[in-house]
């Protein structure tokens, strides 16, 4: 066999889905990455290829075309990372200052259009390629995005920077295409292609520095968990993740409040646990009390190593303290794992803005908190709030940490201010003004700000018990792993701060109940098959499972990544296995699909039945703790079917057409609908499992409309 002739199906694969993976992690330094941002973007992404590769059926193939097709993909995605780092001079925002919804659309459909247009077209032209064998094609493709997952997760990320990363993917395959067509070799191009990514790489650290002017960025990095860059401004030292800021240092009020109002409910307190926040001052706050000892846990070494080489040597210093030891790992695995028991708790992370930090709200994480704590132990979280007003918004997201909260624990108190400090535990808890004077006084605490001065106003019982009333007024549901609603109030909330589109939508789909959401698609959706039933078009009979093979895959595969940061913790070398694996999966059931002699409407029918199959036992799966094995050996098995469905539809479809592209394109649509949905709207709205039973009924129409197919004889068209 030629391996060479199937090379530029491979750096398809290859190049597509390392492109992906730097673009969202890009778009989330600029555009608020939440699971709603990276939705978008992604089902952008599938909507652009999808039409690419139903447009290049009018497209006449040649091998210049061929040729040029992929040196223009390669040239343009570095050229997108650079609009994308100077997009808020366009919408003229501060650096560091979140954007809107709108914004976030309008860029998601301008950067995908560039990339992945041409990329659904090249899909179409590697088919003509190898003389129509689309379904070696889409082996080999998912083989290299397999290979992709992998290594630009396992090897390129933890080395380079995204930009980096993007100019060694595209330089290589730059000079692979260019050995591989001989007869077509333009010395020029590739010339120019080397020179444009010579200097891309020396362009990364200048445009950073660009984008946060007129602020001075002295230091940047790219981890396997964002991108840290640190900032200086005179004495002060501000570190950002993903645009984000975790620290300023000296910024005492945060420090101090995080840590006092908790540890002044026990003073005595020996075992402290810290989860985040430490190298901002926390950590300093914890030692004024003489017999703590401190497990303090970050999920991102490099915050550490950075808050190490900038803070002032008095500082930093503080991480070579005996009473405390640091632990790198996600927080909710180490508490899951440890067999301590803490006097507190102190959860000093950013507010719910993703489902990843959501699971450190919900009500299965406050059992392990409440399971890990002393008799006398305390709990505490910090939020963003408001001094003054409390919006519907902010109220139904404070509702539902506080309701969470209390279906935990007995005791549950929260302190005013412009953030609400969240205390909860199994005992009373004071917030009496007299009381925590007394005690900052016994214990010679050299506060700034959590002192008998400026507490008087702040723990004043008026305020405590109107911020206590307006809470409990709120209509905010609990929070849960598998329906992550506080992450989506906070997301209402965040919508507030603009004056368009995204205020009335998110504030319509929170108010939408489950008629909406499921019922009314999915009964269009059964009037949709029983039209084409009808009709008896055989072509529909083999599209139509594309499509909901595509909506399903997506829905499946988001799923499974939240489950699996659910039951285990954020495992990031685990999610990008995950990924391969299902690659794999599907290079392994094109193959079996291609094995398959004269394929019928029947081979249809039974994958159909198999998806059910996976889609029921996914489902009991999500009602109990999953083992870490069965996720990939479930991704790898739903994958397989999957590109056996693929490749069978394929075939009978190109029996009686030669439009190469449209079963491409409607697999990649029902994912856009999919990645739109699920991740934006749906999960936190409806939860896991009611969305896969969903998902199960889909797929038992979509068997229903098969079998009638095979009942009697179909038209030709």
């Amino acid at each position: 066999m030629d391996l060479k002739k199937y090379l530029p199906a491979f750096v398809l694969g290859f190049l597509a889905l390392s492109f992906q993976i730097v673009l969202i992690r890009e778009f989330s330094v600029h555009f608020y990455g939440n699971e709603i941002t990276i939705g978008i973007l992604l089902s952008f992404w599938l909507l652009w290829t999808g039409l690419g590769s139903l447009a290049a059926a009018r497209i006449k193939f040649s091998l210049t075309k061929f040729v040029r097709l992929y040196f223009l993909v390669i040239i343009i995605f570095p050229i997108c990372l650079i609009g994308l780092r100077l997009s808020r001079f366009a919408l003229k925002t501060l650096p560091g200052e979140i954007t809107g919804l709108t914004s976030i659309l309008l860029f998601s459909m301008g950067f995908s259009f560039f990339i992945c247009f041409p990329l659904g077209i090249l899909f179409v032209f590697n088919t003509y390629y190898l003389k129509g064998n689309l379904s070696r094609v889409y082996m080999i493709e998912s083989l290299g995005s397999a290979i992709a997952g992998s290594t630009v997760y396992f090897i390129l990320i933890p080395l380079f920077s995204n930009w980096q990363v993007s100019i060694l993917v595209a330089g290589l395959s730059a000079l692979i295409i260019f050995l591989i067509f001989r007869q077509k070799r333009n010395p020029l191009l590739l010339v120019f292609s080397l020179i444009l990514f010579s200097l891309f790489w020396a362009l990364d650290f200048p445009t950073q520095k660009k984008f946060w002017s007129p602020f001075n960025l002295i230091a940047s990095k790219d981890t396997p968990y964002g991108k840290l860059q640190v900032l200086k401004d005179r004495e002060q030292i501000s570190l950002y993740n993903n645009c984000f800021l975790i620290y300023s240092n000296p910024d005492k009020a945060s420090s101090e409040e995080s840590v006092h109002f908790a540890l002044l409910q026990n003073p005595e307190a020996k075992n402290v646990l810290l989860i985040g926040g430490g190298a901002g001052g926390s950590l300093k706050e914890i030692l004024k009390y003489p017999n703590s000892s401190i497990d303090y846990v970050e999920l991102d070494p490099g915050i550490i190593r950075f808050s190490k080489k900038f803070l002032p040597a008095e500082e930093s210093r503080i991480f070579q303290n005996p009473r405390i030891n640091t632990y790198f790992k996600d927080g909710r695995l180490f508490l899951n794992n440890t067999q301590k028991n803490y006097d507190a708790i102190i959860l000093n992370l950013p507010d719910p803005v993703t489902a990843q930090i959501n699971r450190f709200y919900t009500e299965e994480f406050f059992l392990t908190v409440k399971a890990k704590l002393s008799t006398k132990g305390i709990f505490s979280f910090r939020t963003s709030s408001a001094e003054n007003y409390i919006s519907p918004e902010l109220q139904n997201y404070l509702s539902s940490l506080y309701r969470t909260l209390k279906n935990t624990f007995h005791f549950v108190e929260i302190v005013p201010g412009a953030a609400n400090i969240f205390l909860a535990s199994s005992q009373p808890i004071t917030l009496e003004y007299k009381e925590i004077s007394q005690e900052i006084e016994k214990l010679e605490l050299n506060n700034v700000y959590i002192n008998p001065q400026l507490l008087f106003s702040r723990l004043s019982p008026l305020r405590k018990d109107s911020l206590k009333q307006k809470i409990l007024e709120g209509e905010g549901e609990i929070n849960h792993d598998l329906k992550p609603v506080s992450y989506f109030f906070n997301s209402v909330l965040w919508s507030t701060q603009f004056k368009g589109l995204e205020t009335s939508l998110l504030a319509f789909l929170s108010q939408s109940g489950k008629f909406w959401l499921l019922d009314l698609p999915l009964i269009l959706f059964l009037l949709f098959l029983t039209t084409a039933g009808v009709k008896r078009s055989r072509i529909s009979f083999y599209l139509i499972p594309l499509f909901v093979m595509g909506l399903s895959s997506i829905t499946i595969e988001i799923i499974l990544i939240l489950a699996f940061q659910t039951f285990h913790g954020y495992i990031y070398l685990g999610l990008a296995l995950l990924f391969s694996f299902f690659m794999l999966g599907l290079c392994l059931g094109a193959f079996s699909g291609t094995r398959r002699n004269n394929p019928r409407l029947s081979d249809l029918l039974f994958i159909q039945f198999v998806f059910m199959i996976f889609i029921f036992l996914l489902l009991i799966a999500l009602q109990q703790q999953i083992p870490l094995f069965l996720f990939f050996v479930f991704l790898l098995l739903f994958g397989a079917a999957c590109g056996h469905l693929f490749v069978i539809s394929n075939r009978l479809f190109l029996q009686k057409s030669s439009n190469y592209g449209l079963g491409y394109g409607l697999d990649l649509l029902g994912s856009f609908l999919g990645a739109l949905a699920v991740s934006s709207v749906l999960i936190p709205l409806v939860g896991l499992q009611m969305l896969t039973k969903y998902l199960f009924l889909i797929n038992s129409f979509t068997l229903l409309f098969l079998a009638w197919g095979t009942l009697k004889p179909i038209g030709s068209r």
